[in-house]
């Protein structure tokens, strides 16, 4: 009977020892998780790079050039055989090529790119190019066929000529004191000597005397005879 209680009393407190701990644990809260912020996007974005467009290749042409005339004596021509696409860089046509004019400078060699900004480079679109003022003497130009990105093609031309120096024209001074000189006196039948010089007229008087002396000598002569 005794240890029927004891086993009883055992058993209740093991029940109440067990409900205690369940409460417990139900009332203790779980820690809350932390929110991770979302990455906030900032800036531009960068587009993605375009290709670069697939220019023409080289054609097999022939650049011939004109020296200039005396019309326009730092004027040239170009002709291009066969006739091809020729338009300014500026428009972006990739099927299209240009000219480059070296002036007094050496051309840059076939599948090089030609540099911008060199002032004796002209970079451009026309077949007869004016090439601004020379000094005279002996200059060369030669131009070279170029792609769309200034790619140099071995297509090139070359003319030498020479520039005359300006002819020098009379000063108005001079000419004016010429035009204006007193013309001198036509010389007279008298030796050279004019009637107005102070010489010529004691010669002439010392001449004039003599003959009157031989005359009157010849005279006295006569009459004694």
């Amino acid at each position: 009977m005794l240890k029927s209680l004891v086993s009883v009393l055992t058993a209740g407190m093991a029940l109440a020892l067990a409900a205690a701990a369940g409460v417990a644990y139900a009332q203790t809260p779980s820690p809350t998780p932390t929110p991770t912020p979302m990455a906030t996007a900032t800036g531009t974005a960068t587009p993605s790079p375009t290709a670069a467009p697939t220019v023409a290749p080289c054609p097999a042409a022939t650049v011939v050039v004109t020296a200039p005339t005396a019309a326009a004596p730092t004027t040239v021509s170009v002709t291009v055989t066969p006739a091809l696409n020729i338009r300014a860089a500026t428009d972006g046509d990739a099927t299209s090529f240009h000219l480059h004019y070296f002036v007094d400078t050496p051309a840059t060699a076939a599948g090089q790119v030609v540099p911008l900004g060199a002032p004796r480079i002209i970079h451009t679109s026309a077949l007869t190019q004016s090439l601004g003022t020379l000094a005279p003497g002996v200059h060369t130009v030669e131009v070279v066929l170029e792609q769309l990105n200034h790619t140099a093609c071995a297509a090139r031309g070359a003319v030498t000529f020479t520039v005359a120096a300006p002819t020098q024209a009379a000063t108005p001074s001079a000419t004016a004191a010429a035009a204006t000189a007193a013309p001198s006196a036509p010389r007279t039948g008298q030796a050279g000597l004019s009637g107005s010089s102070p010489a010529a007229s004691a010669v002439l008087a010392l001449f004039g005397i003599a003959t009157l002396l031989v005359g009157g000598s010849r005279l006295t002569t006569g009459w004694r005879r």
